[in-house]
């Protein structure tokens, strides 16, 4: 997102800040007697989205590969609603006791910083640790009288109002791509299904959508959907992508992608966090876990980051979401 490289490498090495947040009080429990972080019982990640979604297969691979540095099993809580904030506000409500975390991305705040939800987002959860950083795409189906992204404006211009894209939330990172990529002239449409956003996009009831690449990879090999703009800083090597334009190409600041972090409250041990944190990396570094995000396509962005990285980058991703959505 703009700016958000060099907000990393001008606080890469900054010591992370506690936000105001929610939660009980830290407890000592779990704390060894020389200081260090002993774990001693299993350890629960929140993810505020259903079973099946890129945001649940992430945290359950990342979850499988840290239970082997922990030592203790790790189970993932599905609690789903409101584009992802009932899950933020039940994990704000656990005790804040080193052993429940939060797997977040961007969306919920940018539902915040848009006045879908009073919640605070941004003020309630802290960035631990970013796993991955997902990216979105434009599709069209193979039928369109348009082939890049120059063709596609084209078409806008001389169809004003016409045109329409899917994404499966309105208040979500696809709705502000659509909106940073095209200014207004083109109308987001929400869908529940992204099956029946995929259908109507080959069959010519929507114009476009805005998904990640591995949701219509099939799609794009069997040669039913056409891709016309990567909203991505560099074009994408994946198949049948490479050929593709970037945003920064086209001049666009539209670098909007799911970044799927683990987030903790106020309150939590220090001690848990800094363990936690020296897990999950060598988690995210395993090979299992690298095999499984190369073939969802989930290496063309930097994944890991470190506590003090992640937390600059949530705050750059806060700063640019509200000057482009906020009320």
């Amino acid at each position: 997102m703009k700016k958000r490289l060099l907000a990393l490498t001008m606080v890469s090495a900054m010591a992370v800040t506690a936000l105001a947040g929610c939660g009980n009080s830290g407890s000592s429990a779990g704390s060894a007697d020389n200081g260090e972080w002993k774990w001693e019982r299993k350890v629960e990640i929140i993810c505020p989205w259903g079973t099946g979604g890129g945001a649940d297969t992430t945290v359950r691979t990342f979850a499988t590969a840290l239970e082997k540095e922990l030592g203790v099993s790790v189970v993932v809580n599905n609690k789903s609603g409101a584009g992802g904030v009932t899950g933020v506000e039940f994990a704000c409500s656990q005790p804040a006791d080193g052993y429940t975390y939060l797997m977040c991305t961007p969306s919920p705040m940018l539902a915040q910083i848009s006045g879908a939800t009073d919640y605070d987002v941004y003020g309630k959860i802290n960035p631990l640790c970013q796993m991955v950083h997902d990216c979105n795409i434009f599709v069209t189906g193979a039928s369109s009288p348009y082939n890049n992204y120059q063709e596609l404006t084209d078409y806008i211009a001389a169809n004003p109002g016409k045109v329409k894209c899917g994404v499966m939330t309105i208040t979500g990172l696809d709705a502000a791509c659509v909106e940073a990529g095209f200014g207004g002239t083109v109308e987001p449409v929400a869908y529940t299904e992204g099956s029946q956003l995929n259908a109507d996009v080959i069959g010519g009831h929507v114009d476009l959508a805005c998904v990640g690449p591995a949701e219509v990879s099939a799609m794009i090999a069997s040669g039913n959907m056409k891709v016309i703009l990567s909203c991505t800083e560099e074009r994408l090597n994946l198949p049948g992508m490479e050929n593709v334009e970037c945003a920064k190409e086209v001049g666009l600041d539209c670098f909007f992608g799911p970044s799927r972090g683990i987030f903790y409250t106020e309150g939590t041990p220090e001690g848990a966090i800094k363990a936690f944190e020296a897990a999950a990396e060598k988690a995210i570094a395993s090979e299992d876990f690298q095999n499984w995000a190369k073939q969802e396509g989930l290496d063309q962005r930097q994944g890991w980051m470190n506590t003090a990285d992640f937390k600059a980058a949530w705050d750059a991703d806060y700063k640019d979401l509200t000057e482009l959505f906020g009320n």
